[in-house]
């Protein structure tokens, strides 16, 4: 653990830093002090009983983990799950400049959680990280001629790595369920690519001609595919596919506005969110009306939040975090290390941008990919 999720917290200008306590291994001295690995004991120290409800309520990673490290017996009691790190708010994956490592930050504290990676000595990066699902980092190699990429799952706070077979055709979105099954697709293209940890190669399934995918997402178990604004589902089998569509052609009149699209979800129904950039940044969402089959144009998500990468849809996030407002949409942007907060009720949106030490400067050209949103709750 302490391997991958083990750094410090760094104010974001610098000045001070917090570091982290001694490993929960240390064994005690000859001295008379007891070692913060012992088992508390003095009556000012909370009941064991009370230590997960105390942690549920932390909403940062340092006190999650400092808490956990403080003895033996809070590390049995605080794995690092969802129901512990539920209240800790989403992050961003940044990186450090000039020696391309990645760090945690912290977009409502302004703060880095600094961490090893095991592919963090390379440089340039031997690998990076595309996407964040179900507590682990989806990376990949870096491309080389003749050499495939291959994918990792590196689950961000045990450790566990889980290696997949070579991939037989370009890709860039990437998919993971809860147990585990990858789907990769290059937008534009009719290939579907998916495996399970151990499969020994992936099963690659095409749609029949003219039709191409633009965006796939999982809601409910099942996979919805996005074929030039009309809503499909798509069964998966071996090496083939069933591509069944839910409304019909759109016409000018009846299509919804933007210039890009994607799939996502909230609350459990699936949406389309359009961005349009020309003369500023808009963001639309519209949810499937199955009855009428078309999509209607939203302004409310209950007081939810939408998250979005540069590549496609993140998560989707109740209310109740610090600094995370309702029936908001969170972009991350074309620079390094910016966001946008837009909302959807009066089309404001703020541009962000993640101020810390270390942080690459911020042009297209750098080696460095866009950041990644990164959550501790949804692990």
């Amino acid at each position: 653990m302490r391997k991958y999720l083990g750094g410090e917290m760094t104010t974001t200008d610098g000045k001070r830093r917090r570091h982290r306590s001694p490993p929960a291994s240390t064994s005690s001295g000859g001295g008379g002090g007891s070692s913060s690995s012992s088992t508390p004991s003095d009556s000012s120290s909370p009941s064991l009983d009370l230590i997960p409800d105390i942690a549920r309520r932390l909403t940062s990673l340092e006190d999650f983990f400092s808490l956990r490290a403080s003895c033996h017996a809070y590390r049995a009691l605080l794995p690092a799950s969802r129901p512990l790190l539920a209240s800790q708010a989403p992050l961003l994956l940044v990186a450090l400049y000039p020696s391309l490592a990645e760090a945690l930050f912290h977009p409502r504290l302004r703060r880095l959680h600094r961490f090893r990676l095991p592919w963090g000595h390379h440089l340039p990066p031997s690998r990076h990280t595309l996407f964040y699902a179900h507590g682990f980092l989806v990376t990949a190699t870096t491309a080389a001629s003749n050499y495939p990429p291959r994918l990792l799952l590196l689950h961000l706070f045990t450790g566990e790595q889980l290696r997949l077979p070579k991939v037989p055709a370009p890709f860039s979105r990437v998919i993971l369920t809860a147990d585990l099954l990858v789907v990769i697709f290059l937008p534009g293209r009719a290939t579907v690519q998916h495996c399970h940890p151990g499969d020994a190669l992936w099963r690659v399934a095409s749609a029949a001609a003219p039709h191409v995918f633009d965006d796939l997402i999982f809601v409910n178990r099942t996979l919805y595919a996005l074929v030039g604004l009309r809503l499909a589902t798509l069964a998966l089998s071996e090496n083939s596919l069933e591509l069944s569509f839910l409304g019909g052609e759109y016409d000018d009149a009846n299509r919804p506005a933007g210039d890009r699209f994607m799939l996502g979800e909230c609350g459990g129904e699936v949406l389309l969110i359009s961005v349009e950039s020309e003369d500023r940044i808009v963001y639309r969402v519209f949810r499937w009306v199955s009855e009428e089959t078309k999509w209607e144009m939203i302004t409310k998500l209950g007081g939810r939040s939408l998250f979005v990468g540069l590549d496609g849809f993140a998560a989707c996030i109740d209310q109740g975090y610090p600094g995370i407002r309702g029936d908001c949409l969170y972009a991350a942007g074309l620079r390094l290390g910016e966001w946008h907060e837009y909302s959807l009720v009066d089309g404001t949106c703020d541009v962000c941008y993640a101020d810390y030490p270390g942080a690459p400067p911020l042009n297209n050209s750098s080696l460095i990919r866009p950041s990644v949103w990164i959550f501790p709750n949804l692990c």
